[in-house]
């Protein structure tokens, strides 16, 4: 039995250490196997956060209501993701703005270098009709001198004129490779177009050509005009932008050949019909280039049409953004830096050097949906409020004049107070809402407004007084308008009228004293109209003894 025991033993302990083997290192690999699912388990969350993509930029023009709904739902990351979405559409519309500014200005250069090219052509013009009218030798030496300096400023004019364009296109492509470089580093979001397909262009950096930049307001007119019928506008656009090209490919040729034949004219012993060409050229060369104003004016107010319109866009998401905001802070997190930013872009700048510019900006901007007739919209609001609530408040006080002189409750002093009062808070409440609807933050205003009362309250402590001394008498009713009375330390006489402020007494010598609240509280109060005597707060009051029934109320 003892041998049958041992042999069982160790079967038991070599099954057991075989498991133990067999178990070992299948735990060890489970255990290893355990910690990078951990791992990826955690960093899942992570990278789904940073790879998510915005949800409701799909829609750039979503309604606001329809925006806030989305948001409900939405945790503090998935809303912050909605913030970066909407803080990329707001950045890639400034940079379209920005390129449409610059090409506007990039015109007004484009425009003086044509008025000097027509003035100088003027002048060249002038010269040769001054040799043609020269007689004298003397007459023909200064008419052939002032032709020669007119034909140098003319070159020298066209030469620098060549080099500005040069100039210019090469700002454009940097203004190009800088846009695409910040459109690279914080692309926008897909958006949805009107056709209900994915717009794949929005990551683009917009271009910086003027005539890429009219194309798209032209395709942007030609969008808005599918709806309405209405095709003049994009035929505006593109008759500007051919118009401009046709003068400008005839100012290169004109600017070119006009010098040559003036250095011709300036030769000695030059044929008439040399001169008189020269002429006619000069005096076409200044046409033209009045034309070409005229083409790049009319093209600089397209370009200003489009930026205004571009603006009008940027307040639709800054709306948008706003509220994101709005839901992004009251889930905890932070919408300052986007606030920053919001603060820095708003605003239309107008030049009012360039006459055209301004105009077309101005009529623009009161045009736009988002411009002039949202100020209208607000302002008809902001009147709305204020009319309603002084119409409200009067009919409020005259409800509350008849009920309270129905009821006999309350003295007429009080009456007269609550009346006053209740209109006073209507109307400022109606202000108030008036303001909220022209877009003014309201949180800023209250704030200063408590922060102020700290300190009016301090500097203004004895009318403070007089006004808390002013409720108590309505209150308590020592006395009312009407009464025969003594107060303020031997002031006799008959209220005429209470304030919150002060009291109006007649004396029996017809003067009228005006007593401070304060003064006619704390001292003692006499009404001989009733028998009444308030003695100051300290002391308790006591009817007098002439006519203890009579009295109608004691402090």
């Amino acid at each position: 039995m003892l041998i049958g025991d041992a042999r069982l033993v160790q079967f038991v302990a070599a099954v057991g250490l075989s498991l133990a083997l067999s178990g070992g290192p299948s735990s060890a690999s489970r255990a290893g196997d355990a910690a990078p699912a951990a791992a990826a388990s955690d960093a899942a969350p992570q990278a789904a956060a940073k790879d998510a993509e915005p949800t409701t930029t799909k829609d750039p023009r979503i309604a606001l209501d329809d925006l806030e709904l989305l948001l409900e739902p939405m945790t503090k990351e998935e809303t912050e993701t909605e913030a970066k979405g909407w803080f990329a559409l707001l950045r890639a519309k400034e940079r379209e703005i920005t390129v449409a500014e610059l090409d506007v200005r990039r015109k007004n250069r484009e425009i003086a270098q044509l008025e000097k090219q027509k003035a100088a052509a003027a002048d060249l013009a002038k010269a040769t009709e001054e040799v043609k009218a020269a007689t004298s030798d003397k007459d023909k030496e200064a008419a052939a001198q002032h032709l020669a300096e007119a034909q140098k400023n003319l070159a020298q004019t066209v030469k620098t004129a060549s080099k500005e364009t040069a100039k210019e296109e090469k700002k454009a492509e940097a203004t190009t490779a800088a846009m695409a470089k910040q459109a690279e580093a914080a692309p926008p979001p897909k958006a949805i177009t009107d056709s209900g397909a994915t717009d794949a262009g929005a990551k683009g950096a917009p271009a910086a050509s003027d005539r890429e930049v009219l194309q798209k307001a032209a395709e942007s007119a030609a969008k808005k005009s599918e709806g309405a019928g209405n095709t003049a506008k994009v035929e505006k656009v593109v008759a500007a932008a051919e118009k401009e090209a046709a003068a400008t490919d005839q100012i290169k040729t004109l600017a070119v050949s006009t010098p040559a034949a003036a250095g011709t004219a300036t030769a000695p012993g030059v044929a008439p019909a040399a001169v008189a060409d020269t002429s006619k050229k000069a005096e076409k060369l200044a046409k033209k280039a009045d034309e070409a104003t005229a083409a790049k004016t009319d093209v600089k107010v397209q370009l200003v049409d489009y930026s205004t319109q571009l603006m009008g866009e940027r307040t639709e998401l800054v709306d948008r953004l706003k509220l994101v905001l709005d839901k992004l802070e009251a889930k905890g997190g932070d919408g300052k830096p986007y606030r920053l930013y919001i603060a820095s872009i708003g605003g239309i700048k107008i030049d009012v050097s360039d006459r055209a510019a301004s105009l077309a900006r101005i009529s623009g901007w009161l045009s736009s949906e988002e411009g002039g007739l949202r100020l209208a919209r607000d302002v008809g609001t902001f009147l709305a409020y204020i009319i309603g609530s002084i119409l409200v408040a009067r009919i409020v006080r005259m409800i509350l004049g008849r009920v309270m002189s129905a009821t006999h409750v309350t003295s007429q002093l009080l009456r007269d107070f609550i009346i006053s009062a209740s209109g006073r808070v209507i109307v400022a409440i109606g202000f108030l809402l008036a303001l909220s609807a022209l877009e003014v933050n309201l949180a800023p205003l209250l704030a200063v407004i408590g922060a102020a009362g700290f300190v009016v309250a301090f500097a203004l402590q004895g009318t403070l007084s007089n006004f808390a001394s002013g409720l108590l008498i309505m209150v308590f009713k020592p006395f009312d308008v009407g009464d025969e009375v003594e107060v303020g330390g031997g002031i006799k006489g008959k209220v005429t009228h209470v304030t919150i402020f002060s009291t109006y007494i007649r004396t029996d010598d017809g003067l009228v004293k005006i007593v401070p609240n304060d003064n006619i509280w704390k001292n003692v109060i006499v009404n001989q109209t009733t028998g009444v005597v308030k003695t100051p707060p300290s002391g308790d009051a006591k009817p007098t003894e002439s006519n203890p029934e009579g009295a109608r109320g004691d402090a």
